[in-house]
């Protein structure tokens, strides 16, 4: 379900074959559907070496050994990620595009990366530039900057509360680690 000449084909075939994403089932990758909350903390949890962190989880929607728990256990106590402020973490929720920046901004952050490339990244020329969550405005100008993210469409679009499909993390993906992967 991944036509060779696809705009994300070649993400995919990135994540796969670094082991960042797996497909679906044993043919299906599924480029079109959302990608999770968890699915992000814990491909970001993978990159990091999956380290075991000794951290109280305060989330009463991420059960004990879930397949994700150490990962966001990790994510969490490193920043990463945060919940919603209620005590719910949004396991399975979709990520949306400005979520997705913001984790991978965060991640790398905490790897000790530069991430000031995008400061005077003007994302206002985005028609959509508005319907940015505050707190995610300089993970998004970093994303641009940084060639992570490069609109939706024709471009002019972040589409920043848009669910992030499976193929736009693999392609998100792909370039934060040939951008900032050691």
């Amino acid at each position: 379900d991944v036509p060779a000449g696809a705009w994300y084909a070649e993400g995919v075939r990135y994540v796969y074959t670094n082991g960042l994403m797996n497909g679906t089932s044993g043919t299906t990758f599924s480029p079109d559907i959302a990608t999770s909350r968890a699915m992000i903390a814990t491909i970001l949890w993978r990159m990091a070496g999956s380290p075991v962190v000794n951290y109280a989880m305060d989330y009463t929607d991420v059960a004990q050994n879930q397949w994700c728990s150490e990962a966001i256990r990790w994510a969490t106590s490193e920043g990463v990620v945060t919940g919603y402020g209620n005590g719910l973490f949004g396991t399975n929720d979709p990520i949306t595009r400005e979520q997705l920046a913001t984790m991978l901004w965060r991640y790398a952050r905490a790897q000790g990366c530069d991430v000031s490339i995008g400061e005077d990244t003007n994302i206002l020329s985005y028609t959509d530039a508005a319907e940015l969550s505050e707190y995610a405005v300089s993970a998004m100008q970093w994303a641009v900057g940084a060639g992570i993210v490069n609109g939706t469409g024709d471009g002019s679009t972040l589409a920043p509360q848009g669910s992030a499909t499976r193929a736009q993390a693999a392609v998100m993906l792909m370039r934060f680690c040939n951008r900032y992967a050691t």
